[in-house]
């Protein structure tokens, strides 16, 4: 149990009550019908509805686990070491998309966006924002990651650093995936109309917004909205027109290689398989110079993409491991499990998943991205660092997995790209649930937001 009183001394004080639920639980919180800003700046209210469409009662916890996947730390909310609830009045939020910054303004930080977030439960409102922004120089991470600062709308409350608009149809806007190029920095977002079942929803458009100031303060990107299954009237003005109907290409996951940025796409929701389009990096705002992989080449037209991550592909990542010589991707699939999977190349052949947590040690978890400065990325390490949220407790973990324990996989050579010299690369592997090589060992209560 030395795992879990650690957990316990940096982050939680046992005799805490336990949550009932989500903070803040019905999500959105009611407030004044709709608050907010048509700006980039904060938000002040929240929409009245729809209710919580993941709340399923149960308490939040910290899970306690050992073998090849361990929980670091909680990264936000209650008890968390960055204390987030007096710095940035963060008592919930989710995701934890995480990108290199180019060391913009002359400082080396990793970026980290959130989704909606809420602060005190006890206002109207909630403090509820669409989405924040945090920053860190954190480069140890063996003992968790701290946070530097965050885009501020005033002391003791960050700002929501994305467009959202005070209009019917817009529930709320999400980032979906981020990148530096050079010293400006660009999130993929999505307008959101409206939360379906769990796991589903639906949205107006995606597009891009860009800051050239690490992150402080964000514009649209004229012409790069791609228009969903809602209202495409409400792509705002700053946008423009919107580039094309692209309801495959609503959430993204960017990674840079040889002077592309490839972009990873999925259509809203939890449901969809992942295509893929690349552009030069210097005309990442250009849509109309993005490339689409048809299976066997790149070509212009985005409706001949063909996929190349195939199943339930859910909040992506994808990074270059330094220790594995190969392309990793992370992502919750159609068993809710978190798996990564690998390539030689960005469009594949992927090979098949091997599952790093699974829905049976924690059935509200979802997102899982990778954080760029983990020793398997950045070096020969072989510790594998991600962000990973859950319904209940709705706030963000950091986990680490030892990429070293996990099956051998033979990759198929370069003349024949879908064979291998066994069947190690194409297979699932066994989920370590049942094998016993993680273990769920405790569950640590968090208190009531």
């Amino acid at each position: 149990m030395a795992t879990a009183t650690a957990l316990a001394a940096g982050t939680l004080t046992l005799a805490a009550p336990i949550a009932a639920a989500a903070p803040c639980d019905p999500w959105p919180p009611s407030g004044t019908g709709g608050g907010g800003s048509s700006s980039l700046g904060g938000s002040s209210a929240a929409p009245s509805n729809p209710a919580t469409p993941w709340h399923n009662g149960e308490s939040g916890y910290i899970p306690v686990l050992e073998g090849r996947t361990t929980t670091v730390e909680l990264l936000t909310g209650p008890t968390s070491p960055n204390d987030t609830v007096d710095r940035f009045a963060i008592t919930g939020t989710d995701l934890g998309i995480l990108w290199e910054n180019g060391n913009a303004r002359g400082k080396n930080q990793v970026h980290m966006a959130l989704g909606d977030t809420m602060g005190d439960c006890s206002v109207d409102g909630d403090q509820w924002r669409s989405n924040i922004l945090f920053r860190s120089s954190d480069r140890d991470l063996s003992d968790g990651m701290r946070i530097d600062d965050a885009p501020m709308e005033r002391a003791g409350m960050a700002k929501s650093i994305l467009p959202r608009q005070n209009v019917p149809g817009e529930t709320t806007v999400i980032p979906t995936a981020g990148v530096a190029v050079g010293t400006t920095q660009y999130v993929r977002y999505m307008s959101v109309r409206a939360w379906g079942a769990p796991g589903e929803w639906t949205t107006n458009y995606s597009a891009l917004a860009k800051s050239t100031d690490n992150g402080e303060n964000w514009t649209e990107v004229a012409g790069t909205a791609r228009t969903g299954t809602g209202d495409p009237a409400l792509v705002p003005p700053a946008l423009g027109e919107p580039h094309s109907a692209h309801t495959a290409g609503q959430m993204s996951a960017f990674l840079k290689d040889d002077g592309h940025v490839y972009e990873y796409l999925t259509p809203s929701g939890r449901n969809g398989s992942a295509i893929l389009a690349r552009v030069d990096e210097a005309s990442i705002e250009d849509m109309d110079a993005y490339e689409f992989w048809d299976g066997s080449g790149w070509v212009t037209d985005q409706d001949a993409a063909k996929v190349v991550l195939d199943g339930r592909v859910s909040e992506l990542s994808v990074s270059w491991s330094e220790h594995l010589g190969q392309f990793i991707s992370l992502y919750t699939d159609q068993n809710n499990d978190v798996v990564m999977r690998r390539a030689a190349t960005p469009e594949g052949p992927w090979s098949g998943r091997d599952i790093l947590l699974s829905y049976d040690h924690l059935p509200t978890l979802y997102g899982a991205f990778a954080h760029p400065w983990s020793p398997a990325i950045k070096t020969n390490g072989d510790d594998l660092y991600f962000t990973l949220s859950t319904w209940d407790a709705y706030n963000v973990f950091l986990m680490k997995t030892d990429l070293d324990e996990l099956p051998a996989r033979t990759a198929p050579s370069a003349a024949a790209r879908m064979r291998a010299a066994d069947d190690s690369w194409n297979r699932d592997t066994p989920d370590p649930a049942d094998t016993g090589e993680t273990v769920l060992v405790d569950r640590i209560p968090l208190p009531e937001a």
